[in-house]
């Protein structure tokens, strides 16, 4: 029973968060870039909360379960590209008054290329938005005795509602209050399991020698989740929109440096919660059960309630950025431009809305058939980021960029990552077989602009 009022009382808190701010949204603006207002506080704790998601808690809980020490670098590959983008594209992005990512490639490489990144980053975002809600419904079931689809329709409902209302301002100030849950939760969570495994000295003589080898994934892996997170967090319109929406450039710039910094510690917590689940609970059927079955398990109910709820919290903060970036870019990018000619603002509002609603539902469908947590984050990171990383990045630091093969640049780079990861990747003998897809989209996209820039310059 305390369980069920530790949880209503939180879905109950942040729908009227989004009531309240959906009384302040007068403008496109304010619905989708909180009128270009955020200060470092909100943007910094919202990206924070975005970042640490259901994918990186469950995702990286369940590696440590199956590999050990290992498991953490699936958090941690995040920390150089954080740094990386606060120090050198975040602040540069926001000097340009930019509403979209898109809006920027399709100043440089034309407005074809600007729908195709759009439609690219809408999907996935969709799929990434099904990630969550799948990790979401794991929680949610193991905690109630839900089923996965039942679970999933709650969850779904809760974000899509304050995203509706509130816009992007209902999604930071969530964002804001779920960090705190969040980082809360998940410290209880170490203590407890900390306790109740006996420290180190309990996982040395529970887990075998190989758990606690940092090499076990040997190179490539982990800097394939670095670059997949530098694509990620450099191009997409979920991350990049608190820059966008930041007040000035130095926010921007705190925002990334800030959540780059607490990913020492949440990175560290959550590989420690995966091992501890493999002292604790070994057999468990899957992986991606560590983490909830843990808490379910072993944790006292009110605490095991504010912990669940802490990690929904992580996931219900990433889900309504994605929705909120999704609509953003369907409607600014694509149906506004195309059909919405001098529309009023409480007329892209209410589209906003509407597309709100129709994504959520998509998500949540998706969510219902697709098996993978990490598979699905990787193959959606393969669709967008990675393709769009490289024509991005040479646009923003190479003035010879050429910009007439954006458009093909960036859609045979996502062809060539998601055939790789979908064909050959650990499928065929060999070296062809052992280049991970993350290196493979961005490989393709250089492919295309480096002949063209060469042949251009060429007398």
């Amino acid at each position: 029973m305390l369980d069920i009022i530790v949880f209503g009382a939180y879905i109950g808190l942040v729908l009227a968060i989004g009531r309240y701010w959906s009384k302040r949204v007068h403008s496109t603006e304010d619905f989708h870039l909180c009128g270009r207002e955020l200060g470092p506080v909100p943007a910094s704790l919202s990206l924070a909360a975005t970042e640490f998601s259901g994918s990186g808690l469950i995702g990286g809980a369940g590696l440590a379960y199956a590999i050990g020490v290992s498991g953490i670098y699936w958090n941690y590959g995040a920390i150089p590209a954080y740094f990386f983008i606060g120090l050198f594209i975040a602040p540069r992005l926001r000097k340009l008054q930019l509403t979209t990512i898109p809006e920027y490639i399709g100043n440089v490489f034309g407005v074809e290329t600007r729908r195709l990144t759009a439609v690219l980053q809408i999907l996935e975002a969709v799929a990434f938005v099904a990630v969550q809600i799948l990790v979401s419904a794991i929680l949610l079931s193991a905690l109630f005795d839900l089923t996965i689809a039942q679970s999933s329709i709650i969850i779904t409902a809760a974000f899509a509602i304050y995203t509706m209302m509130g816009g992007l301002w209902a999604v930071v100030w969530t964002d804001a209050l779920q960090y705190v849950v969040l980082m809360t939760g998940v410290i209880l969570a170490v203590v407890l399991a900390w306790i109740a495994v006996g420290g180190i000295g309990g996982l040395q003589s529970a887990l075998p020698e190989s758990y606690f080898d940092p090499t076990a994934l040997g190179f490539w892996t982990p800097l394939a989740w670095s670059a997949l997170a530098l694509y990620s967090y450099g191009v997409d319109q979920a991350y990049m929109q608190r820059a966008l929406a930041a007040k000035d450039p130095a926010t921007a710039r705190f925002a990334y440096l800030f959540t780059g910094c607490n990913y020492v510690v949440f990175g560290a917590c959550v590989a420690f919660l995966g091992m501890a689940a493999a002292a604790l609970l070994p057999g468990l059927e899957s992986q991606d059960e560590a983490l909830p079955e843990l808490v379910a398990q072993v944790l006292p109910e009110g605490v095991r309630s504010l912990i669940m709820t802490a990690i929904m919290a992580a996931t219900m903060s990433t889900s309504s950025s994605f929705l909120a970036a999704a609509s953003s870019l369907a409607v600014q990018d694509l149906y506004e431009p195309m059909f919405g000619h001098n529309s009023s603002d409480a007329r892209q509002i209410f589209h906003s809305r509407v597309i709100t609603a129709v994504l959520a539902a998509v998500a949540l469908s998706i969510s219902l058939v697709f098996p993978g947590v990490v598979s699905l984050v990787v193959f959606a990171t393969l669709l967008a980021p990675a393709a769009i990383f490289v024509p991005f990045i040479l646009s923003v630091f190479w003035k010879h960029t050429p910009r007439h093969v954006g458009f093909w640049a960036i859609l045979v780079s996502a062809a060539a990552g998601c055939a790789s990861q979908l064909f050959v990747y650990d499928q065929v003998d060999g070296w062809p077989g052992a280049i991970h897809p993350m290196f493979v989209a961005p490989v393709a996209a250089l492919a295309v602009m480096l002949p063209a820039a060469w042949f251009r310059r060429a007398p």
